[in-house]
């Protein structure tokens, strides 16, 4: 004698005893969780890309960890939050948000000095070096001349 089971939805106001049958199963979370262990190993593996690759390691790195970022955000965004099944309407509010962020990130990034160097001195430049006090019997700036 078989049984079938089926998820039923009691806790609904709108729609009690609905049936769902959506989301991923528990390979596919398990798929997604491993694509995120790997992910997160190569964007861990950047910190040591200088020594293994040379200075300018950096120019590619960057990018890089932008886009993983992006891909991860989106793949929790996607199964983790059940994002991929929500109605079309809670999508577009939730992609508007997340591209106007994205827009108001850059933006911040761009005025803190990230995109280019202005020349303006960085938070670990060392401290410049105070001129030398003037000589008071020459008014001249520098050490006192020998007398």
């Amino acid at each position: 004698m078989s049984t079938d089971i089926t998820e039923v939805d009691d806790d609904s106001l709108v729609h009690p005893g609905e049936h769902h049958d959506h989301g991923p199963t528990d390979r596919q979370y398990f798929n997604i969780f491993f694509i995120l262990v790997g992910l997160t190993a190569l964007e861990v593996s950047t910190y040591w890309w200088e020594e293994w690759f040379g200075e300018s390691a950096h120019k590619v790195a960057v990018p890089l960890l932008f886009v993983l970022m992006l891909i991860k955000f989106f793949l929790v965004a996607l199964f983790f939050m059940h994002l991929k099944w929500d109605p079309a309407v809670l999508k577009r509010i939730f992609y508007g948000g997340t591209i106007f962020a994205i827009i108001v990130y850059g933006i911040a990034l761009s005025a803190m000095n990230f995109w280019t160097d202005s020349g303006i001195t960085n938070f670990n430049d060392p401290p410049p070096v105070p001129p030398a006090p003037f000589c008071t019997t020459s008014q001249q700036p520098g050490p006192c001349p020998a007398d």
